[in-house]
């Protein structure tokens, strides 16, 4: 039995985004195959994602020069504990699943809010005197990013695909495989893309 954590970040209702319609259909074909796999799921539109902040900041230089937990002040325990909270589920997975969506050429807002909840040192990296280390085993985690680019920028790449490899590359998991969908809303986009992007869905749930 495995982990599956499931991150959506798309403010349109699942009825209006064939992004979100596409994971929902790669979810359902997936648990068909894994019906014992424990799914979470993490709308990052909807949660309590904890921002990094002032009280944050302040946790952490603490905690990095050694003054240990006892010293925090309230606001700052109960962010950190959200902070934990979060990045020790995200270490507690085996896979991962994101479903996101471009805007101006890289991840909305609220998924960087998230990547800086997770990415905290001792949970998810650890740091060395050689630079900083992920801490999660790559040879057995894997993950899958399903992306919508809603538009070209002419000859500007989107970035969101490249980051989000090099964060995973990052942590360790290195088994990743990533989709890219045309077009986000039900009523444009290229259908001839959307039935590719399907298919290969379909077949990647037979063995994710």
């Amino acid at each position: 039995m495995a982990n599956v954590l499931y991150v959506t970040c798309n403010l349109s209702p699942q009825g209006r985004s064939r992004t979100l319609s596409l994971g929902y259909q790669f979810l359902e074909e997936y648990l068909r195959w894994n019906p014992r796999d424990e799914v979470r799921i993490l709308d990052l539109y909807r949660d309590n994602i904890q921002r990094f902040d002032q009280d944050v900041y302040s946790a952490l230089k603490k905690i990095v020069r050694g003054e240990g937990c006892s010293i925090l002040t309230d606001d700052e325990r109960r962010k950190m504990s959200r902070i934990w909270q979060l990045a020790d589920q995200f270490g507690g997975c085996d896979k991962y699943i994101f479903v996101t969506h471009s805007l101006n050429l890289w991840l909305p807002a609220e998924f960087k809010v998230y990547v800086d909840t997770i990415c905290v040192p001792n949970r998810t990296y650890r740091l060395t005197p050689y630079g900083a280390e992920g801490m999660l085993p790559g040879e057995w985690k894997k993950s899958l990013h399903l992306h919508a680019a809603p538009f070209s920028y002419g000859k500007e790449a989107d970035q969101s695909i490249g980051y989000l490899r090099s964060l995973l590359n990052f942590f360790g998991v290195t088994d990743q495989e990533s989709v890219l969908l045309e077009g986000d809303d039900m009523d444009g986009g290229d259908d001839e893309n959307y039935q590719a992007a399907r298919r290969r869905l379909m077949d990647l749930a037979l063995r994710f």
